[in-house]
């Protein structure tokens, strides 16, 4: 909306700022957890008044503010039964013999984070007796 000076850089109206969430979520001065290890918890907001409804910054990985989806309601409940639907009517394996140790778990940088390789697994229809 106007010109601003942060941090001594100049940004000028108009100009598009990408803000690297990868970064600000592994900057160890903001957080005192191990941000490669996958601990899902670290986002647990039960009884800490942090909603996922976009107004609190330390779920921006997810999206945040007025740019937040507006359908996240409706995409909750689909995932679950989506995932559950998943889960309960398939078998997974690795294919070709592949260990789970073995599995290669970095990612890739870039304005949004995915796998460096993608995850392969094999869904075997569970067949009931």
């Amino acid at each position: 909306m106007q010109d601003v000076k942060i941090n001594g850089y100049n940004i000028r109206t108009n100009t598009q700022v990408i803000v690297n969430a990868w970064q600000i979520g592994r900057d160890p001065k903001s957080y005192d957890y191990k941000p490669e290890e996958f601990e899902p918890e670290r986002f647990v907001t039960v009884n800490s008044g942090i909603s996922y409804k976009g107004n609190n910054l330390e779920l921006i990985p997810f999206g945040a503010g007025r740019r937040l989806c507006p359908e996240i309601q409706f995409a909750l409940a689909v995932d679950e039964i989506v995932l559950a639907n998943l889960l309960h009517k398939f078998d997974w394996t690795l294919p070709n013999g592949v260990r789970s140790k073995d599995l290669d778990m970095k990612e890739s940088a870039g304005l949004t984070i995915h796998k460096k390789y993608p995850l392969k697994a094999v869904a075997i229809p569970y067949l009931s007796a």
